[in-house]
């Protein structure tokens, strides 16, 4: 398949990826350049007022295809990428489990596949591995963790799928660790979720020594932090402050966030004043209550995507006629200057979403390769993109204290435990 015809099904699917977002994100300079400034300073050693940043704007306005076109920018600077969407498998609330997903889906510049592995071969490459470390900040159980690999011996593909966030117990480690020095390990057993900072930290030592630019974190679909009730959703914030702060001497992060979550979640459910104080009175999470803070004020201040102006919404199209043509190897029976008018007329409204323009457009040459010009002025009708339904309230009916009391039953030194099914609610 040539490359523009897979750009044409990615289109026509929805589904975008690298060669789909580089071919058709228009307009989208100034989010391009201000992720670009950001990594130049921190690849030049300074420290930004802030390490993330929001993407927000209503469904079809393109979102996604911002993000795959970051993260192309990013490798062509040799950043490492790891892309993900959030679901009840990657909830924003759980690092411990959110931090298996991005390590899963990292790639490094050039390659199609995913892993650690190669990153952290890279590194362990080059001499004075211990000495350098010392100057990061780990836990007793990551320094550990490098102490072992810098023996390339055993464990070395667990130690490195730990890294991973395939974690291993604490006997597993201290098994390690007494067959790489022969004398026994003693350590305190910790709970993962704890030590999840310090995984960050040793993974954006690792891609700074296996000689990239810095790791670039996209987390698309950020919205459905309001499927989670009360607690989950005060969790999330915190994390996603977190991230604002920076996890990473060289880890940057970009959120992208549907239109309606200020109004439907933020405001609705009174998130601006409340998930802090859910945090304060919480002992053990009273210390997150600022990171929450943080997040809630930036998600208030993002700017929405500017809408496409004509001029740029011509540009699209031509681009979109060019693939197809180029793709199934025809010639239109409309000249590419008329192709603009055509797709308005069936639009409805100038303010349509973006990709209504691009799926009636694509609709309109599909029927004219197939059945000729007249048959497409008849066939093409616009539907209407609905924004997700954030409204319903997973708070509704909930006891007092049960979420916290979910979290806290968990096995946390167990990766594997089950995810609470909040997103199934509403």
């Amino acid at each position: 398949m040539s490359q523009a015809r897979a750009i044409v099904e990615g289109l026509r699917s929805g589904i975008p990826y690298r060669e789909t977002a580089e071919a058709m994100t228009v307009g989208r300079e100034p989010n391009l350049r201000a992720l670009a400034n950001l990594m130049d300073a921190v690849s030049q050693g300074r420290s930004p007022k802030t390490r993330a940043q929001i993407v927000r704007g209503q469904y079809g306005e393109g979102k996604t295809h911002l993000m795959h076109a970051l993260a192309a920018q990013a490798w062509d600077a040799n950043w490492v990428v790891s892309l993900i969407s959030l679901s009840k498998e990657t909830p924003l609330d759980r690092l411990d489990h959110l931090y298996p997903k991005l390590l899963a889906n990292i790639y490094r510049p050039g390659s199609n596949q995913p892993g650690i592995e190669p990153i952290v071969a890279e590194a362990l490459s080059s001499p004075h591995l211990l000495a350098e470390a010392r100057d990061v900040e780990l836990t007793e159980r990551t320094r550990t963790v490098v102490d072992n690999l810098a023996r390339q011996n055993a464990g070395f593909a667990e130690l490195t799928a730990d890294i991973g966030g395939r974690f291993l117990t604490t006997a597993e480690l201290k098994r390690i660790h007494r067959e790489n020095f022969t004398k026994p390990l003693k350590m305190a057993a910790t709970r993962i979720r704890d030590e999840i900072p310090a995984y960050f930290r040793l993974v954006d030592w690792l891609i700074r020594r296996a000689d990239y630019g810095g790791w670039l974190l996209l987390f698309d679909e950020v919205e459905l932090i309001g499927k989670l009730g009360r607690g989950g959703r005060a969790h999330s914030y915190a994390n996603l402050g977190r991230f604002f702060e920076g996890v990473g001497e060289r880890t940057l992060s970009v959120f992208s966030v549907a239109g309606n979550f200020q109004t439907d979640v933020v405001v609705a459910r009174h998130d601006m004043e409340g998930a802090p104080q859910w945090l304060s009175a919480r002992p053990r999470e009273a210390g997150e209550a600022r990171f929450a803070e943080i997040a809630l004020q930036e998600l208030a201040a993002a700017h929405p995507l500017d809408p496409p102006t004509s001029g740029q919404i011509r540009q699209m199209l031509e681009r979109v006629y060019a693939l197809h043509q180029e793709a199934y190897q025809w010639s239109p029976p409309f000249a590419p200057d008329d192709f603009y008018d055509r797709v308005r007329q069936h639009v409805g409204t100038f303010d349509a979403r973006l990709r209504t323009w691009i799926r009636i457009a694509l609709t309109l040459l599909d029927v004219a390769l197939q059945y000729g010009d007249d048959d497409a002025e008849a066939t093409i009708h616009a539907g209407v993109l609905a924004d997700i339904d954030l409204s319903a309230d997973p708070d509704a009916g909930q006891e007092e204290g049960q979420e916290a009391a979910e979290s806290d039953a968990e096995d946390l030194e167990n990766p594997g435990v089950s995810r609470r099914r909040l997103f199934d609610k509403g």
